[in-house]
This record gives structure tokens, sequence and C-alpha cells, in this order.
């Protein structure tokens, strides 16, 4: 009985080590790396295409308008010259709209903060005292002439 015991208690202490290896193992957090997505993609190579795609849009529209289509037909190719974009490009037209917005949002406040940037502040108040001083005189001078 004791020879059993000594040839199992090894093999009972190995089992209990790996289990707690394995765990250990399982539980290990992995980083997660986060890429942003590029907010527009240059599709300089398409530009006929799409081009070609917002003609198309527009004689529908003046189709629809002067009533030479229905609203069923108008539906329908819109959304064929919507998909052939989505496969061109690989995203929804919602999408494509979204982040040229975004785009142009980030554009507009880079170039508001890079004019702030630009001017100095300090420059401008004793420019302004001068000014008003410079017209305080002509006033005077103006009032001067009246008398």
């Amino acid at each position: 009985m004791s020879n059993i015991s000594f040839q199992i208690i090894p093999f009972a202490f190995i089992f209990v080590v790996v289990l707690f290896f394995l765990a250990k193992k399982k539980n290990k957090k992995k980083e997660v790396i986060i890429t942003k997505e590029m907010p527009l993609i240059d599709y300089v190579e398409h530009t006929e295409f799409f081009e070609n795609a917002e003609k198309k849009l527009i004689a529908l529209k003046e189709l629809y308008r002067q009533d030479l289509i229905d609203k069923n037909m108008y539906v329908k190719k819109t959304e064929l010259v919507a998909q052939s974009i989505s496969k061109l490009t690989g995203k929804n037209v919602r999408e494509l709209v979204k982040t040229k917005d975004e785009h142009i949002y980030k554009r507009l406040k880079n170039n508001i903060s890079e004019k702030i940037e630009k001017t100095p502040s300090k420059k401008h108040i004793g420019d302004l005292d001068k000014l008003i001083s410079d017209v305080d005189k002509r006033i005077k001078m103006g009032l001067n002439y009246e008398r």
C-alpha cells in the first residue's frame, strides 16, 4: 500500500502543478492594440467612376422631377448606384459621407487652432491702445476745426 502511494503522489503533485500553470496562462490578459482607421481613404483613382455616378443620380433626379419615371423606379436605380459605390469602396455610402464630414470638421478645427496660434494677442492690445488714442486725437482735431 505504501509502495503504491509513493508512486501516485508524484503524479498527483505534477497534475496539480499543471492545472495551476494552465489556469495562470489562461487568465493572462492580452494587450489589445487599437488602431484608428484613417478617416478618409484617398479615392483619387476612382474619381471618374464617382463623377459618372453623380451624373447618373442627377439625371435620375431630373427624370423624377419631370414625372418621367415613378417613385419605385427612382428608388431602385438610386439603390443600384449606391450598391456599385459600396462594391468599389467596400463601405456603405452613409459611412463614406460620415467619414468625409468628420475629415472636414477635423481640418476646420486644425485650421482654426492654427490661426489662433499665429495671431499674437499682446501685439493687438498695444495696437488697439494706439488706435484708440489716434482716434481721440482726430476727434479733438475735428472739434478744433469746427470752432
